[in-house]
């Protein structure tokens, strides 16, 4: 069944022919142009057939005519109308140096060729075989038909897409002028529905592969997070057990070090985490015991066995406090 889209701005190629002005013309007056800016037919827009449908199309009383589409080079300015399912356009070059650059290079024999810029704001495709009534024609899917058009400017350009539109410049008078009007050599550039299928399958094998890459790349990308989180707590224990920390019985945990603690040094950074076990204190370690003390755990010298206190300092002491008896 046919189907409403949304469309973005879009550019509609057409041809165009700039004549000669007559030899008697008042070179202070602006040369004039006229045409058909696009013809309502169907035609290929690359690869796909394309109508815009003009029941409905919008345009200003006054349209700009640039040139290449850009808006700092104004060319003229023309009015549209829908005519016999046609867009026509009459219109003013400006005596600038765009417009004097189009008429000039039109009387040397250049074929400039018109491009309506069109805004759809919405799109309905025909299926195969599908088809509707537009601008006075059967049309046959498939078939991208432009609905609700507005027409932001027109453009003199050196290419061109719709084969049955034209534009001529007019004389002082107001007549057409066709000493130089060029005949439409363009190639017929339709394809047929086994080009448009075979595009259609190129498209979708090359979204296939486009999908495919993506999910390896996620894949990879989660490998390789997994690695560094792996590397990464490999060297938190390596630190904490450096640093005096135990495993507990089953492996899974630290004695002295809460799973919160843990938790914190793996989301730190490296230097981060160092710093942090740097600042722990592993169970049963003496914190700042001069070595000397520890070294010299004095026994009781009447040979009495006595328990000294588990505190180095301490039993030091204790056992120097029984031998103070023995001395005068």
């Amino acid at each position: 069944m046919p189907k409403d889209h949304k469309k973005p701005n879009i550019y509609l190629l057409s041809e165009v022919n700039v004549a000669d002005a007559p030899a008697d013309a008042d070179k202070s007056l602006p040369r004039k142009f006229s045409g058909v800016a696009n013809s309502g037919k169907p035609f290929n827009h690359y690869g796909e057939m394309v109508v815009v449908d003009l029941t409905d199309i919008q345009y200003k009383s006054n349209v700009p005519a640039l040139l290449l589409h850009d808006r700092a080079q104004r060319a003229g300015f023309g009015t549209l109308s829908v005519t016999n399912n046609q867009l026509l356009i009459d219109g003013t070059l400006l005596d600038n140096q765009f417009g004097r650059e189009v008429a000039e290079e039109s009387d040397a024999g250049f074929p400039w060729q018109m491009s309506a810029h069109i805004n759809a704001n919405s799109i309905h495709e025909l299926g195969q075989n599908e088809t509707a009534t537009v601008n006075g024609q059967t049309v046959t899917g498939p078939m991208v038909i432009l609905k609700n058009c507005s027409v932001s400017e027109i453009s003199f350009t050196p290419t061109g897409v719709d084969n049955e539109t034209s534009a001529v410049a007019l004389g002082d008078d107001g007549s057409a002028q066709t000493t130089n009007s060029q005949p439409n050599t363009q190639k017929d550039t339709t394809m047929t529905p086994e080009e448009i299928a075979a595009l259609q399958k190129l498209a979708a094998d090359q979204a296939e592969e486009i999908k495919t890459l993506k999910e390896e790349k996620a894949e990879l990308e989660k490998e390789k997070a997994e690695a560094e989180a792996e590397a990464k707590a490999a060297a938190i224990d390596a630190q904490l057990s450096q640093a005096g920390f135990t495993k507990t019985e089953d492996g899974k945990a630290w004695n002295g070090v809460g799973t919160a603690t843990v938790n914190m040094l793996l989301s730190a950074s490296p230097e981060d985490a160092k710093a942090m076990i740097g600042d722990l204190r592993a169970p049963n370690t003496q914190d700042n015991v001069p070595e000397y003390l520890l070294g010299e755990q004095h026994k009781p010298s009447n040979g009495q066995e006595r328990q000294l206190s588990s505190n180095p300092m301490l039993a030091n002491a204790e056992a120097r406090a029984a031998e103070a008896k023995n001395y005068i």
